[in-house]
């Protein structure tokens, strides 16, 4: 907004403003006299430039939409560290501490004979795929092993600040209030390890309002993150009283979205010193980054299907470097397109190449 008002503009329209006896060259009384107020309105001027900018959310830097959101009841999800499911062969104190590959746990909750809540001390997504056998950091008395069998809580990075700055834009169209859709929504999105919800309204043959949820890893949420979800909005014990997010006399049930397995079979023509030994893990990828990003947008489909389409799968299978042709691909045996219920999302099982 005040972009030109910079020292030199200012100092010319103020030295415009003496009379031709009057000497206004640098150095003279006058541009010494004027010099500092011109340096001081240069920064009032940015300042106001700053204030103006951070006025609305479709223009505020990062802080200034944080706090603005907050203060709307939008809060912005900090990264989180994966809270995982710990299997030992004994018992094991609250608080001891094991590795995994290049991450280190710490038990927090027993949750049944030998096995335990145990959350990550590295924050974000990469800890979310580590599997596998456990190793004390410290010495424990006659250990006998453990492993981690189970993501709980996935991990997530910082929310994108981008898609963050649109939530906030469409609240002002999609106000939450009352028990409506938006407000469930708002409020189950809000919690760690969500990354998405669907509320639909009770149906004649049903007590419940059913809201789906998927789980920040975009697959679907563990039990444990599901009770937690229906504890925050409808206690089960007390379905309908009003002691959790959702209004009294609303009876809601929390529903993790259904993993439909996407097995594929295709035919490949390859180049020159190609084959599938050097191609497999890439086809693999590609097939497993496209159903990864129809999982990243199934909320917004609400009841729209998701259509797992063989031209996709092609094309990006295509892309790879010694793959010359593509022929005969089947999704779970069929010629066709695989349609997955909009309560539902597509995961990887598995390319057979032939």
């Amino acid at each position: 907004m005040f972009n030109d008002r910079d020292f030199d503009t200012i100092m010319s329209e103020m030295m415009s403003n003496f009379g031709t006896d009057v000497r206004t060259d640098e150095g003279s009384l006058a541009y010494n006299a004027c010099a500092k107020i011109a340096e001081k309105l240069e920064e009032v001027y940015g300042d106001i430039d700053e204030l103006y900018a951070n006025i609305l959310p479709d223009t505020q830097d990062d802080w200034h939409l944080i706090e603005y959101a907050r203060g709307k009841g939008i809060i912005y999800k900090y990264a989180t560290a994966p809270v995982v499911k710990g299997v030992f062969e004994q018992e094991i104190e609250i608080g001891e501490r094991f590795t995994c590959n290049d991450y280190t746990y710490s038990v927090s909750k027993k949750l049944s004979n030998y096995a335990y809540e145990m959350i990550c001390e590295t924050e974000g997504v990469a800890a979310n795929t580590t599997f596998g056998s456990l190793s004390p950091v410290d010495y424990v008395d006659d250990y006998q092993g453990g492993e981690i069998t189970e993501i709980i809580t996935p991990g997530t990075d910082d929310e994108d600040i981008e898609k963050f700055r649109q939530k906030v834009l469409d609240s002002y169209t999609n106000i939450a209030f009352a028990g409506n859709r938006a407000a469930y929504r708002a409020f189950v999105n809000s919690l760690d390890g969500v990354g998405g919800s669907k509320p639909f309204r009770r149906e004649a043959d049903s007590d419940f309002i059913k809201v789906y949820v998927i789980s920040s890893g975009y697959a679907a949420p563990s039990d444990e993150l599901i009770n937690k979800i229906q504890t925050e909005v409808d206690p089960e014990q007390n379905h309908g009283e009003g002691l959790g997010l959702a209004p009294i006399d609303h009876s809601v049930q929390i529903i993790p979205v259904e993993e439909v397995t996407i097995k594929v079979q295709t035919n490949i023509t390859y180049d020159t010193g190609y084959s599938a030994d050097n191609t497999k893990t890439l086809i693999e990828d590609a097939i497993s980054e496209y159903l990864h990003g129809l999982c990243e947008i199934w909320e917004s489909k609400e009841k729209e299907n998701i259509i797992v389409r063989i031209s996709q799968i092609e094309s990006r299978i295509l892309q790879i470097n010694g793959i010359v042709d593509i022929a005969d691909t089947m999704i779970n045996g069929e010629t066709k397109n695989a349609t997955i219920t909009y309560t539902a999302i597509p995961v990887f099982g598995g390319v057979d190449i032939v």
